[in-house]
């Protein structure tokens, strides 16, 4: 009878250090492929390029560092200026960093 109890015992042991190890395993994430998930619209991101045009960052245009890009600031950007409206989605007629920015996911645990 004591060599079963302790046989139990180190059994449900085993499996508690097996259920904290799964647990503890983060799952496996897959990157998203450019055939599946179309590249997100908005001003670019990097610095200009050769041509002046592409590839600007939002504190380039932002000119004045108020946080956001006005009509004036975007007009050195023929492709912001030219989709000016579609990125001020509240159409106070600036363009904030949250306009353009993906949105934070505040629902994923935090490891």
């Amino acid at each position: 009878m004591q060599t079963s109890k302790v046989l139990i015992t180190a059994a449900v042991a085993a499996l508690l250090q097996a259920a904290v190890a799964v647990a503890q395993t983060p799952p496996a994430q897959t990157p998203p492929t450019s055939a599946t998930t179309p590249p997100e619209q908005g001003p670019p991101t990097e610095h200009p390029a050769a041509g002046g045009q592409a590839g600007v960052s939002f504190e380039s245009l932002d000119t004045d560092a108020d946080g956001r890009i006005s009509k004036t600031e975007a007009a050195a950007n023929d492709h912001v200026k030219k989709d000016f409206g579609r990125y001020d989605k509240n159409a106070n007629g600036y363009i904030e960093k949250e306009e353009v920015s993906p949105p934070v996911d505040t629902t994923a645990p935090k490891q």
